[in-house]
């Protein structure tokens, strides 16, 4: 380990005590990662008989490792996607694409379930994204009510373990106990050593603060793109390491939020724990994020205040480790405090840097992540899906990122929206929220439609529209000449999500437009994708005007030059 590193200290599990003469006998079956852990760490490891495709410690990895090499346990679960070869992006689209539909991302593998014959069942619906559903497990136990073998004839136990804040966490260890052994006791011991751990770090941060320290703000990212913040333990976790309140109440759910929020903020630390991520995954995503002017410009990053977790042990799972967490958070808050530092070294709790985080810097001018770099690839990116479509490909790799993208050919096999925001979506996004259309489309689409009858009859003066005084002017004047009808057409930046050539984000300008009057029947979004040009994209939103509405006349309240005007008018009237 670097100088200077502590090493993590971890007690021992203590051996569950064997079940009493006559009893069935005890098996465990963990379908999320956190019970996992706390089972390995209550010393009840050798009573799993199967977990899921996610579960990776318990309470250690080699543990995990050798009980499913012996065959002791199985895999439970399977996911319809591999984040692991997705941009978080894509991720995301897919997370909000299955809850919309109803649907889960997991799936639990039942003749794998039959077999394991567990008589404890833990499990969670505190959230839809980190395991298999509610309605999943319901069916999986009654599986086993219904198999018709006399050993299967049985109803497991299953039990929930839904904590929000830290105490929550604690108390969740006397249940598995509980569930498993018919006793709380070692899991009471292992919420006192939890907690204590907790105290320890928080004494080491008072006590070591010169006269007048100021609690440094710090954000915590559960996901970098699109932007999420840590909720429900997280705001708990880094009040206990020594930061300022006020950026999220405790026990409140993650959100996203713009990066306009973040600057308003205007934190001193920034930490990147995506949920699901290890350490390098998240210093690779992190540093994808200098290519935005907003995070350059956030004070943080200038000074270098930036630092990665693995997220998914010490941050997103709620278990023994978030103690750790706490320390991570402790040790990179007051990077640069010698006195705390050593305070906290000193408690031998901080995990090792460069294992469980580290500092995470602008990536080099020829890097991956470089501004430069990342825009060449992207502008490519067009190149590539048009091959890949030619080839009737389902996919391609993103050459900006190496993720799998789905290509407009699988879109349209499918026949239609499937409500996630794709990037090469065919079918205008008709399946995406309207509310959700401002942050999630990647192609154009309406961002309001009126309701009044009648709105979208004939048809309607298209105004180029970024909210600026021309832009208001412009419709001042289409009132005045008696407009009946007015479609708003904005152009933004496909991943800022800011209007073009302003600090406004597009969701404004969707909110704002049932209050410019009657005469406005609809908000048409065109993100701009770097490697396409302006027109081409401006002439595809045009295209779905002329099909949805019709299109009078063209009018522009915003600043292009009037080559391009005369090129845009010529186009509608060639009836393109």
């Amino acid at each position: 380990r670097p100088p200077g590193v502590s090493r993590l200290r971890a007690a021992a599990p203590t051996m569950a005590p064997p079940p009493p003469p006559g009893a069935a006998a005890v098996r465990v079956a963990s379908l999320l990662p956190s019970a996992t852990e706390i089972v390995g760490k209550l010393g009840f490891g050798h009573l799993l008989v199967g977990v899921s495709h996610e579960c990776d410690v318990a309470p250690e990895k080699a543990d995990m490792d050798r009980m499913l090499e012996s065959g002791q346990c199985v895999r439970l679960t399977s996911s319809e996607i591999d984040p692991m070869l997705m941009s978080q992006d894509e991720i995301n689209s897919a997370v909000v694409g299955s809850l919309r539909r109803g649907d889960s991302l997991y799936g639990i593998l039942e003749a794998e379930f039959r077999a394991a014959r567990p008589t404890v069942v833990l499990t969670q619906a505190l959230c839809d994204v980190c395991a298999p559903s509610a309605s999943q497990v319901h069916v999986a136990v009654e599986s086993l009510e219904s198999s018709g073998l006399p050993d299967l004839a049985f109803r497991p136990a299953v039990v929930n373990l839904e904590p929000h804040t830290l105490s929550d966490v604690a108390d969740t260890f006397a249940v598995v106990s509980e569930a498993i052994s018919g006793s709380g006791d070692a899991g009471s011991r292992l919420a006192a050593q939890f907690r204590e751990e907790i105290r320890s770090i928080v004494a080491a941060v008072e006590g070591a603060a010169a006269e007048g320290h100021c609690r440094p703000r710090c954000v915590l990212l559960e996901w970098a793109d699109p932007l999420f913040d840590g909720g429900h333990w997280i705001p708990e976790m880094q009040l206990a390491a020594g930061g300022a309140d006020g950026w999220r109440n405790q026990g409140d759910k993650s959100k996203q939020f713009p990066p306009s929020v973040l600057a308003d903020y205007d934190p001193d630390v920034i930490l990147i724990a995506c949920c699901g991520f290890e350490l390098e995954r998240n210093i690779k995503d992190g540093q994808r994020l200098w290519q935005h002017k907003w995070w350059t410009d956030l004070r943080c990053v200038r000074e270098g205040r930036v630092f990665a977790a693995d997220g998914n042990r010490y941050f997103a799972r709620p278990g023994p480790s978030l103690a750790a967490g706490v320390a991570i958070m402790a040790r990179c808050m007051h990077d640069g405090d010698d006195a705390i530092v050593a305070a906290l070294d000193a408690t031998g709790l901080v995990p090792p840097e460069g294992v469980a985080w580290a500092e995470v810097t602008r990536p080099p001018a020829d890097g991956c992540g470089a501004s430069a770099a990342v825009l060449a690839d992207i502008e490519d990116m067009w190149s590539v899906h048009a091959r890949a479509c030619e080839r009737g490909e389902r996919c391609y790799a993103d050459p900006a990122t190496g993720f799998e993208v789905v290509t407009e050919v699988a879109h349209k096999k499918r026949g239609k929206c499937c409500g996630c925001g794709c990037r090469h979506c065919p079918f205008s996004h008709a399946n995406v929220p309207m509310e959700d259309r401002p942050m999630r489309i990647q192609q154009p689409a309406w961002l309001y439609r009126a309701d009044a009858a009648g709105a979208t009859a004939g048809s309607a003066d298209v105004l180029f529209w970024d909210g600026g005084a021309p832009s208001r002017w412009a419709l001042e004047t289409l009132r005045r000449d008696g407009s009946a009808a007015v479609v708003l057409l904005t152009t933004f930046d496909a991943k800022t999500r800011l209007v073009t050539g302003k600090d406004d984000e597009v969701a404004t300008i969707a909110d704002r437009a049932p209050t410019l009057g009657s005469h406005i029947v609809g908000v048409l979004g065109v993100p701009l994708q770097a490697g396409r040009s302006y027109e081409e994209q401006v002439q595809q939103g045009l295209r779905l005007i002329s099909k949805g509405i019709g299109v009078r006349q063209l009018c522009f309240g915003e600043a292009q030059t009037e080559q391009v005007r005369l090129r845009l008018m010529e186009f509608m009237k060639g009836g393109s």
